[in-house]
């Protein structure tokens, strides 16, 4: 009877121990900053359908990233590097998201407004540009890495 009581003891002494640590396995959920918040860089891109030789002489998109931060996955500030004429090569400004369409509400030169249908699946990201200049217009399809 001695025996029965002492293990009934030990078992709840050992059970309010594991439930009091926690398990010491932390937070596993990813804040959502962190979705969206790094350096993209471009993997493949079309213009107006067409795909494109990152590297090529008329639209050099190799050296193309943006560089997103923020507290939260709904807004924050953006600096974009490596753009093609006939847009500055770098600007910055400020992001918001709103379901699927990241809009740039601060810094974008005139005929870049929004990234639309953008899609990210763990470290790649997807999503549509549309450039227009009084000369030209194209949609521009971005495939994007994280770094």
């Amino acid at each position: 009877m001695k025996k029965s009581l002492l293990y009934t003891l030990a078992f709840f002494a050992l059970l309010s121990c594991l439930t009091a640590c926690g398990g010491g396995g932390g937070n596993t959920t990813v804040p959502p900053a962190l979705v969206l918040k790094g350096t993209w860089k471009a993997t493949n891109v079309q213009i107006n359908g067409t795909g494109q030789n990152l590297a090529s002489a008329g639209q050099p998109y190799a050296n193309f990233q943006i560089v997103i931060d923020g507290t939260t996955d709904d807004n924050g500030t953006y600096t974009v590097s490596g753009m093609p004429l006939p847009f500055p090569a770098t600007f910055a400004g400020n992001w918001a998201k709103s379901g699927n369409t990241l809009t740039f509400s601060s810094g974008a030169p005139n005929g870049i407004t929004a990234l639309t249908n953008f899609n990210v699946n763990g470290n790649s990201a997807t999503f549509i540009c549309v450039q227009t200049h009084p000369k030209v217009s194209v949609t521009l399809h971005f495939a994007m890495a994280k770094q």
